[in-house]
């Protein structure tokens, strides 16, 4: 395992053209978040659990090209509407914790941890993604993949953004 002083993180902030209260919610009920969530072309259906501090949700992302994800997220902190804390992990469809799909060495669990702000133009988020004790390995693929990371939050965001507008 790593040191948690050296442990990666990745962080991205967007602003979003709504009321706080709007964003968070779309973050934070489980209707609203399928709707928006995963890449362009993902359809994300929740199979079981809510959002809340202390609750479970498991959900299955079925990609364009046919492929199916599952991912289990532990809500660690539900604060409306400031702060949105989860440890999300790959999953089966019985929502039991499997090793990443696409990468050989991928942390287990990554802690997403959201800060929303309101702001003159509307709510801005910053949002980190932080391997939770990966090896050695697995935090060298971490970093290897922000860039990549980038691209698929900011898609993600911009289905946000559309979401949001509609």
């Amino acid at each position: 395992m790593t040191d948690a002083a050296v442990t990666p993180e990745f962080t991205i902030q967007r602003t979003f053209a709504a009321p706080i209260d709007r964003v968070f919610d779309a973050w934070a009920d489980p209707v609203q978040m399928a709707r928006w969530s995963g890449p362009e072309g993902t359809q994300v259906t929740v199979l079981s659990g809510t959002i809340a501090s202390g609750a479970q949700l498991h959900a299955r992302s079925d990609a364009a090209d046919g492929s199916v994800l599952h991912t289990l997220c532990d809500y660690r902190t539900v604060d409306r509407p400031d702060h949105l804390v989860y440890d999300q992990s790959f999953a089966d469809a019985d929502g039991n914790i499997v090793p990443c799909p696409f990468f050989d060495a991928w942390p287990a669990t990554l802690r997403t941890d959201i800060r929303f702000e309101a702001v003159a133009d509307g709510t801005r988020i910053t949002l980190r993604w932080i391997a939770i004790n990966p090896t050695a390995e697995q935090a060298a693929s971490f970093v290897a993949a922000m860039e990549s990371m980038t691209g698929g939050w900011s898609g993600s965001f911009d289905k946000l953004d559309s979401y949001l507008a509609a």
